[in-house]
Order: C-alpha cells, then sequence, then structure tokens
C-alpha cells in the first residue's frame, strides 16, 4: 500500500476534495443512495417488489425533508459551539427570527422567496451581532445564560407579532416559487435542501480549512494563546456569531416555508436542547458529526416506533405494553441508545463512523490496541 494514497504529501493534496480512490468509490455510491432513495419512497418499489411501511422503516420524503433541515441548522450551531467554543441556547431564537422574516417579507409583502431567504438571513447576522458583543465579556455558563435571555425576549416579541397580524393558529405560508417553479411537494423540497446541505458541508469545510476557521478553532482552544498568536479574539467571536445566526436564520425561514403554518409553539426549549443533543450525539467539534446527529436524532424515533408497531399484539407482556404506551417506549428506547452511545463511544457516531473506517483503511493489518 502506498503511503501517498493514504496521506496527503503536500498542502495542495491535503485541499483536495477526494484524494483516494476508496473516496471516489464512496461519493459514487453516496450519490447514487441520494438519487435513488426519493425515488424509492415515492414509488414504494424496488426493482418491481412493493415495499409497505415496515420495508422503509417508517421513513418517507417528509422525515427525509426534516432530516435535511436539521442537518442545515445542526451545522451552523456546530460551528459555533464545536469549533469555536462559545456556548448557546439560542437556536429557537434564530429560527423564530427567520419564521418572522418569512411572515413579514414573504406571506405580508409578498417579495420573492430568495429574496426572503436573504433578509433572514442578515437580520439574523444583525441580532447575533447584538448577542456577540456581550460574548466578549462572558464565557461558558454566563454565556449561555445571555443567550438564553435572548430566547426568551425573541420567542416573545414573534408570539406578539404572530397574535396582532395573524391569529394564535400560528402563521401561514404559501408554497414558495421561484419564478414559475413552485416548491409544492416534498420530493421538489428533497432537491432543494439536498443540493443547499451539501453546498452548506462543502463550504464549512473549506471554511475550516482557511485562516478564519483555524482562528475559530484557536479561540475554542485557548484565547491566550490566540491572541499572542496575533488572532483578533474579539472579532472571531462577534464574525462566528454573526456567521452562524445568518445561516440558522435562513434555516428558520426555510424551516417555516416547509411546515406551511408556524407559531411560537414550534420554538420551546425542547427545540434547543434537540439540536444541543444532535452535535453531542454525531462528535462535536468534526464536520461529519451533525450530520450524523441530525440524522440520528430525527430518524431513528420513526425506526424504533415502526419495529415496534411490528410486535405481535398478542406476546406476553410485551405486546400489551406496546399497544398502550407505544410512544412513551420508543422515548425510553431513544434515551436509552444516547446513554449507551455516549458512555461507550463519547466522541459520537463520528467518532465510532472512524474507527470502522480505519479498520478498512488497515485491512489486513491489525493496529495494536
Amino acid at each position: 500500500m502506498s503511503i501517498s494514497t493514504r496521506t496527503p504529501t503536500s498542502y495542495r493534496q491535503a485541499r483536495r476534495l477526494i484524494r483516494t480512490p476508496g473516496q471516489i468509490v464512496a461519493a459514487v455510491i453516496s450519490i447514487v443512495l441520494l438519487v435513488a432513495i426519493p425515488l424509492i419512497l415515492q414509488s414504494r418499489e424496488f426493482f418491481g417488489i412493493k415495499l409497505d411501511n415496515a420495508a422503509t422503516l417508517g421513513i418517507g420524503l417528509p422525515q427525509l425533508n426534516l432530516a435535511l433541515i436539521a442537518v442545515l441548522a445542526a451545522i451552523p450551531l456546530n460551528l459555533l459551539v464545536g469549533m469555536t467554543g462559545l456556548i448557546s441556547l439560542g437556536q429557537a431564537a434564530f429560527f423564530a427570527v427567520g419564521a418572522f422574516s418569512a411572515g413579514l417579507f414573504g406571506t405580508q409583502l409578498g417579495l420573492p422567496f430568495p429574496l426572503v431567504l436573504l433578509i433572514a438571513g442578515v437580520l439574523g447576522a444583525v441580532v447575533g451581532l447584538l448577542v456577540g458583543l456581550p460574548s466578549l465579556r462572558l464565557n461558558g455558563l454566563y454565556l449561555m445564560l445571555a443567550t438564553l435571555a435572548l430566547h426568551f425576549v425573541v420567542i416573545f416579541l414573534f408570539t406578539q407579532y404572530q397574535i396582532a397580524n395573524f391569529s394564535p393558529a400560528g402563521i401561514p405560508f404559501a408554497p414558495p416559487t421561484v419564478g414559475d417553479f413552485a416548491f409544492d411537494k416534498e420530493d421538489k423540497w428533497y432537491w432543494l435542501l439536498l443540493v443547499l446541505a451539501v453546498l452548506l458541508i462543502l463550504g464549512v469545510r473549506s471554511l475550516m480549512r482557511s485562516r478564519h476557521g483555524r482562528a475559530f478553532i484557536a479561540v475554542r482552544d485557548n484565547e491566550i494563546a490566540a491572541a499572542s498568536l496575533g488572532i483578533n479574539v474579539a472579532r472571531t467571536r462577534i464574525v462566528s456569531f454573526s456567521f452562524t445566526s445568518f445561516l440558522v436564520s435562513v434555516v428558520g425561514a426555510l424551516f417555516a416555508y416547509y411546515l406551511g403554518n408556524i407559531g411560537e409553539s414550534s420554538f420551546g426549549l425542547t427545540f434547543v436542547v434537540g439540536y444541543f443533543a444532535m452535535i453531542l450525539i454525531g462528535g462535536m467539534g468534526s464536520l461529519a458529526g451533525p450530520v450524523f446527529g441530525a440524522l440520528f436524532w430525527t430518524l431513528v424515533p420513526s425506526i424504533l416506533q415502526t419495529l415496534s408497531g411490528g410486535v405481535p399484539k398478542d406476546l406476553p407482556f410485551i405486546g400489551p405494553l406496546l399497544g398502550g404506551y407505544q410512544g412513551q417506549i420508543v422515548l425510553v428506547l431513544m434515551g436509552i441508545v444516547i446513554l449507551v452511545l455516549l458512555r461507550f463511544q463519547p466522541g459520537g457516531l463520528n467518532a465510532l463512523w472512524q474507527k470502522v473506517k480505519g479498520v478498512f483503511i488497515r485491512w489486513p493489518y491489525k493496529a495494536k490496541s
């Protein structure tokens, strides 16, 4: 095995998106799967074989679309928390900023869909800038509490806007259009969200290899050492807050348009906890971590519910228990899976994937334990 096929020997080679034949194969397989999965889920057929709900593990295009939205929002949170080291509980607040922008500029003023997304991002960046200023004096739990205060303020203002201009039932959204093309079907949303997710992943990957991304990591690891290297710590913190807030607010607008109706109840603290769980389960501080975590958090409950629904009702003890408490048992199983994962794999799903990948890379050799 040639070292050059596995380990980059120059900076230019390290910057390449695909460096080895194995990565080429993985990329081709990924593209085929991403193209084939929505077609299979829509037709409920695979090479002429009809697929029922159990065969697809309870996953359809709506679940995939929500998973892609979660990926789009988890990556910026991981960039802020995992790669810059700034703990924030403002995820739901910036989602609400995006939904507010979509309601005001999209539903009320009728501006074009792409322009609404841009305005949502700019408003989110401005709010992120205002939040980033206190972060210059706050760290750790104090910064977390400051962003928690932002959460309550933004949700209160969003509620007042919703009640004054719409109804307590929520803000309605018509399917967005780009020219004559309307995103009024699940498959259209899938392709839009997939393209945005791929672009975001590639963009963040490039960012983390730039001097700005390395500055984020330096600030996370040691602010004093970063300052001694000439990094402007204050500017780096504010840029991180503003940039991630821009991205999350755009996703918030997409989320509102996709649901078709959204209200203040959609942005509770459980919403915030869910996104923190995504980056912890996936592997904080890694690029693939939030992707794994978002897919796990959004898809595994549907899979567990489908599997539990296949248990015979006449099965002693378990059958009647699932019949009466299926939802609660699914939540318990989800919690057990998360606890086991974090106990035996603290690095999350990304660390587990790296171990599995390492086995294939080293094969037929075996590293010392």
